[in-house]
C-alpha cells in the first residue's frame, strides 16, 4: 500500500488504496492545516483493513512556511473575541460563506467512492467534522460510520428532518478554547434526535487529539473490518 496523489471531482485527495479492501475510509482536515497533517492516522488505525482518501481543503491558506487549507472561511475578529473573552461561540445559528457549496461538493465526492466500495467511513477534526457530520445526514449518499473529532453544531438550519441512522464516535476536550465543548454537546443532541447510536467522548484537554482518543477510534473501527 503507497500513498498517491489523486483527484476525485477536483478535490486533491492523499490516498493510500487497497486493491482487497471493500470500506473505505475518508477523514477531513481542520482549519489551516492540509491533507497532510491527519494523513498519519491510518497507520495507526487498522492499515490493512481499509482504503484511506485525506482530502485537501479546498480554500487555500498561506501559513508562511507552509500551505494551509480551509472547507471554509472562518470569521477571525469573532474568534479572537471569544478567545480574549473567554466566551464560548454558538455556531449553530450560523451558515458560514460557501459552506453549502464544499457540503455539495464533497457529497459528488463520496458517491464516487460510494460506487467503488461496499461502505464508506467519514470523519474529520474541527472544521472537518463540521462538514462530516453534515455530510452523514446527506440522503443520497451512503455513510456507514461517522467519526467526529473536537467539532461542533454548525447551520442547523441546514440539516435534514431525518436521516439513515448510523453508529459514530464523538470526542471534545473539556478546555477547547477554539470550539467550545457546549457545541459538542448540542451537536450530540441533534444526532440522537436523527437516531445516531454513539456518544460524546470528553477527555481533559484542549483543541487537540490525544492518544486515548486516537486508541478510541481504534476500537470504533473494528465494528467495520
Amino acid at each position: 500500500m503507497k500513498p498517491e496523489l489523486k483527484h476525485i471531482v477536483g478535490i486533491e485527495c492523499l490516498t493510500v488504496e487497497s486493491s482487497e479492501a471493500t470500506t473505505a475510509v475518508v477523514f477531513f482536515h481542520g482549519y489551516g492545516a492540509n491533507m497532510h497533517d491527519l494523513f498519519p492516522l491510518w497507520e495507526m488505525w487498522h492499515k490493512e483493513k481499509f482504503s484511506w482518501f485525506f482530502p485537501n481543503g479546498v480554500q487555500a491558506l498561506p501559513m508562511g512556511y507552509y500551505e494551509g487549507r480551509a472547507w471554509f472561511p472562518i470569521d477571525m475578529a469573532a474568534l479572537e473575541l471569544a478567545l480574549r473573552n473567554n466566551t464560548p461561540r454558538d455556531m449553530g445559528n450560523t451558515i458560514p460563506p460557501g459552506f453549502k457549496e464544499v457540503i455539495n461538493q464533497l457529497e459528488l465526492m463520496l458517491l464516487e467512492l460510494n460506487q467503488k466500495y461496499k461502505k464508506v467511513i467519514i470523519g474529520g477534526f474541527s472544521q472537518g467534522a463540521m462538514c462530516a457530520s453534515h455530510l452523514a445526514m446527506r440522503p443520497g449518499i451512503k455513510v456507514d460510520g461517522l467519526i467526529l473529532l473536537s467539532g461542533n453544531l454548525v447551520a442547523e438550519s441546514l440539516l435534514p428532518p431525518s436521516a439513515r441512522a448510523l453508529p459514530f464516535y464523538q470526542s471534545h476536550g473539556s478546555s477547547d478554547a477554539v470550539l467550545p465543548l457546549s457545541g459538542a454537546k448540542l451537536l450530540e443532541r441533534r444526532l440522537h434526535q436523527l437516531n445516531f447510536q454513539g456518544k460524546l467522548h470528553v477527555f481533559d484537554g484542549g483543541h487537540t487529539i490525544p492518544n486515548s482518543v486516537i486508541n478510541e477510534v481504534k476500537t470504533f473501527l473494528h465494528q467495520f473490518e
